[in-house]
């Protein structure tokens, strides 16, 4: 099968789960001997860009002919099976999806986030959940400046949000969304977006260089240091009779960590690490704990986590409760409650729970997150969009036939 891949990458030093995604997806298929033509751009140009070219970008992040016309050559050329879209902002916009549908081609787009719904993309304000724009036009994000604490950079991506909403423009062009779990499909769903045309495939991790021996001796947080990660909770949480926290990343919360680590010896803050030295770190761990605030789409270091044998402390919210199963593959909290997290880790934290949810997570991984299974399913994914593509087409036919007769 001959794909046509689309990706607006992030910044370069920006944390993108998305950009790993995609690329570990286009190295899958082509190993399994698919034809993968590869569409990026990079949100790095765009710091070389005229000035010109940079005032322009907000209102070609809401539709740009020339991403729309560059695609079309492109797709003229190659003439894939099926085209996959992920991320279109800034510099790709809704416009390729029109490219794709005049050469009457089936789209795939993966909707890893909620930049169709919420201007800064994870439904979040003030550090705490928000569905304030969900079924509405986005009047909220442009009162409360939600992306990157600006009323001016929001606008273009709140006007974007409800042209494309009102026109319908992904339901229209959009054979078959992809998303990463259950709870990202029901907020779509209850912004307007048809479920039947939802399929729910969770992200994949690579086999690990190894599996975790015996208990760990440490939990483990790997993450940004954040309000809305949960960190504070974490730091409030935190007991060293709990034994030994390691902490792995950089944030806004790294001085608190570091400050807390000098008075509290079961403390212990790396820093950003190596993406294979963060691997290593989370091997040797009781649990790992998540204790996010803010809805999480998927949480990538759950499954890391599992992969490795290592149980999870997460709280209760958005995709992260559908991973852990609580009591079985590690536990569960409230959001926010730093008394509550505080008694989910000492449940974990004794060696023989840890060492029984471990080996579950184990085979929940080897179940449901192994690239094989993600192969498996995206050719699944391909092909039914396919048929569904050429179900419309017939359709639309049939419709516009029907009114001819009548006329």
């Amino acid at each position: 099968m001959r794909v046509a891949m689309l990706h607006n990458r992030y910044r370069t030093g920006q944390p993108s789960g998305e950009n790993t995604v995609v690329a570990q997806t286009v190295d899958l298929l082509r190993d399994s001997g698919h034809e993968i033509d590869l569409y990026a751009r990079n949100s790095d140009d765009i710091a070389t860009m005229s000035r010109k070219d940079r005032a322009l970008l907000p209102f070609r992040s809401v539709w740009s002919f020339s991403a729309e016309r560059d695609l079309t050559h492109l797709l003229q050329a190659q003439r894939p099976d099926v085209v996959h879209v992920h991320n279109t902002f800034p510099l790709f916009s809704p416009s390729v999806l029109r490219a794709a549908r005049r050469l009457n081609l089936p789209v795939v787009a993966t909707l890893h986030n909620f930049r169709l719904l919420c201007a800064n993309a994870v439904l979040q304000r003030d550090g705490r959940p928000c569905d304030s724009c969900i079924g509405k036009l986005p009047l909220a994000a442009i009162k409360h400046s939600c992306y990157r604490e600006s009323r001016v950079q929001t606008l273009p991506l709140a006007t974007s949000i409800g042209v494309h909403n009102t026109l319908h423009t992904w339901q229209r062009y959009v054979d078959t969304f992809v998303v990463p779990s259950g709870f990202v499909r029901d907020r779509y769903v209850a912004a307007g977006f048809d479920a039947e045309r939802f399929v729910v495939k969770p992200h994949a991790v690579p086999h690990p260089a190894g599996v975790r021996t015996g208990a760990g001796d440490a939990m483990v947080f790997l993450g940004r240091l954040s309000e809305d990660k949960g960190f504070a909770d974490l730091l409030q949480a935190w007991d060293s009779g709990l034994g030994r926290l390691v902490v792995v990343g950089d944030g806004p919360l790294r001085a608190a960590a570091e400050e807390r680590a000098r008075e509290d010896l079961s403390v212990q803050v790396l820093g950003q690490l190596p993406w294979a030295a963060g691997m290593d770190v989370l091997r040797s761990a009781r649990a790992a704990v998540v204790p996010a605030r803010s809805y999480e789409t998927f949480g990538l270091v759950v499954v890391e986590a599992f992969a490795q044998g290592v149980p999870v402390v997460a709280s209760r919210l958005g995709a992260l409760a559908e991973l852990v199963d609580d009591g079985r593959t590690g536990a569960l909290t409230e959001p926010g409650d730093p008394e509550a997290l505080r008694k989910a880790i000492g449940m974990v934290a004794d060696p023989v729970t840890s060492i029984a949810c471990g080996e579950r997570a184990r085979e929940d991984y080897l179940k449901r997150f192994t690239p094989e299974r993600d192969l498996v399913a995206t050719e699944r994914i391909y092909t039914d969009a396919i048929a569904r593509h050429t179900a419309r087409g017939r359709s639309g036919a049939e419709r516009w036939a029907g009114r001819a007769r009548q006329v």
